[in-house]
């Protein structure tokens, strides 16, 4: 921790040498991205020809062949090394999250159910007992409104992220010839999030705007727990005066959506799972003749439009900036890498920053390959600006030690995923690559570091840029088979569905005050105290993933915690695991 300040001291103080400080956008580029609705500028409905990068078709066998030889990092069925314990928990849990969390809204949210709801309690837990069922309401004669007590909100750090998951399932089975019945519905969920992604633009009302997350209103919950704020006051004035990190607002879209809620100030973590899901979705379907070509032209536009937001520049002079319907800066909206948390700092190179918007951007200009985008992550963002240099070479302040904040290394490893995978620029792309394997999960010299923690997002997107694998090409160098071991254990380890929110003691206090504790599964652990972000107790050692707290999603709760508070009520969606573990099934070996 100290180190990590003693250099954003002297950067601030100038000792450190920067580099030139980012120049504005030229007018062009900024004109072209106010005009996301003009008819020159829409992506077209022929073949993108943008990108230099070009992958070979897809030619997937018969559905129920079963022909198809993924050769993935996970292996499948009927392939070797084939996990079917794994994959039926996997199955269990896509049964709970489309049957209840996705329920209304398509992608990742949570439920409650109140403990005291015996009866009600015992018909999700038959619902996931009975093998093969997917439809609660055909299985119970109840539906499931009538179940389910609150609806909460979708956000997109979680949403984009289970839409990324539902895009690799279908794209896996589909590939793997699998039997058509589930391909069928896996594919009918695909394109249910491709109407739920444009959703989260399209209710903002405004091109290139993207809602932190939303609900629905007629459902009893999130939605209808708030009251909308107007955009603007009598006078035009935005609301609230004071912008804040996430207001409720009614539909913006001209009458799409009225029964939905949409919340604002879309964040660098809810931006980043929406662009994920952008990336994954394209990366399954582009050459995919049974998804509409409307649904592929639109996913196609709203990626430009964001694309082209970033392009902006602001009012204090820097581009990379989440704009809001109101037209203000979202609150937690600065992705700029001359910035800490909500300020610039000319002199600063902030490193997390590069590496976030690197992904972000190389995501949605994947999707988009408009000629724009192109440009300005090329030129702008890689040859001037050299960001991928900079998030390999100065991330300094992101590791906090036992304070860390494990949000941020989500949003890191989410951004190195999306840049070593979906950048076109093969020699920026070994340079994120070498960013994620070296600086972010196992630098030298450094403990409590992602190498031990088994987090297995994180193990996963380690060793896909080890491998040097992208969205065009397989591997072309070795699978790190111990960081993917260890992913897979901490998948094996997570609770079975139906995945309650649950407290979780380990340590008792008097094993707090000895500093010694053996956890529930008799896993000892050295405590070091109150010590973690926010004054949590931690370990010294990762508490393995059997008996972690529980948490909404894992990846961005910190491992070293032992104790956790729920009440047993909120059904958890589980994309943590789902995002991994699908992941892990589509990506080459």
């Amino acid at each position: 921790m100290g180190h990590s300040f003693r250099v954003l001291e002297r950067k601030l103080l100038g000792e450190v040498p920067v580099g030139k400080t980012a120049a504005p956008v030229a007018a062009a580029v900024f004109a072209t991205a106010m005009c996301v609705a003009c008819g020159d500028s829409e992506p077209a409905e022929a073949e993108p020809t943008g990108l230099s990068c070009k992958a070979p078709p897809r030619t997937p066998p018969a559905c129920g062949s079963g022909a198809g030889d993924r050769s993935a990092l996970l292996a499948g069925p009927g392939e070797a090394g084939h996990d079917a314990a794994l994959a039926a928990q996997a199955t269990l849990l896509e049964r709970q999250f489309h049957g209840f969390n996705a329920f209304g809204v398509h992608v990742s949210a949570e439920v409650s159910l109140s403990s005291a709801e015996t009866a009600k309690r015992a018909l999700v837990t038959d619902f996931l007992a009975a093998p093969g069922e997917w439809d609660f309401e055909a299985f119970s004669g109840q539906a499931v409104p009538s179940v389910i007590e609150r609806f909460h909100k979708v956000a997109g750090a979680y949403g984009g992220v289970s839409i990324a998951a539902d895009a690799y399932r279908y794209g896996t089975l589909r590939d793997q010839g699998a039997d058509c019945a589930e391909v069928e519905q896996a594919r009918a969920f695909v394109v249910a999030d491709l109407d739920a992604l444009h959703l989260a633009s399209a209710i903002t009302g405004v091109p290139g705007v993207v809602a932190r997350g939303f609900a629905r209103a007629d459902l009893p919950g999130a939605g209808q727990d708030v009251t909308p704020t107007p955009l603007f006051d009598a006078d035009g004035a935005p609301l609230p005066a004071v912008k804040d990190n996430g207001t409720w607002r009614a539909d913006n879209s001209g009458g799409l959506y009225p029964e939905y809620v949409w919340e604002d100030s879309c964040s660098r973590d809810m931006l980043a799972g929406w662009a994920f899901g952008y990336a994954a979705l394209w990366e399954v379907i582009r050459d995919d003749d049974t998804i509409p070509k409307d649904l592929k032209s639109r996913l196609r536009a709203d990626a430009t439009a964001i694309g082209r937001s970033l392009m902006q520049v602001g009012e204090e002079g820097y581009d990379l900036e989440i704009r809001d319907a109101d037209g203000r800066r979202t609150f937690h909206g600065i992705l700029h890498e001359n910035s800490i948390d909500r300020v610039y700092f000319p002199a600063v190179h902030n490193a997390f920053n590069a590496l976030l918007a690197l992904g972000i951007v190389s995501a949605l200009t994947y999707v988009s390959e408009e000629p724009d985008l192109i440009r300005y992550l090329e030129e702008e963002l890689l040859a001037k600006r050299k960001l991928d240099l900079m998030a390999r070479d100065e991330m300094d302040l992101l590791d906090v030690g036992v304070k860390t904040n494990f949000s941020g290394y989500n949003m890191a490893f989410g951004g190195g995923y999306m840049a070593s995978r979906y950048l076109c620029n093969e020699r920026a792309r070994d340079v994120v690559s070498d960013a994620v394997v070296v600086t972010l999960y196992d630098p030298p010299g450094k403990t409590r570091q992602p190498v031990e923690q088994k987090q297995s997002l994180y193990d996963i997107v380690a060793v896909a840029a080890g491998s040097r694998q992208n969205a065009w090409q397989g591997p072309s160098a070795s699978i790190d088979e111990s960081a993917l071991d260890r992913a897979l254990q901490s998948l094996r380890e997570f609770p079975k569905p139906p995945y309650w929110d649950r407290a979780r003691v380990n340590c008792d206090d008097a094993e707090i005050a000895s500093g010694k504790c053996i956890a529930e599964d008799g896993t000892p652990l050295t405590l070091l105290g109150y010590v973690g972000r926010g004054d949590e107790l931690v370990s010294e050692e990762p508490v393995p993933m059997r008996v972690r707290p529980y948490s909404n999603y894992h990846w961005r709760s910190n491992p070293y915690a032992v104790n956790g508070e729920g009440s047993g009520d909120v059904l958890l969606p589980g994309s943590d695991f789902r995002v991994a573990y699908w992941t892990a099934r589509w990506l080459s070996r």
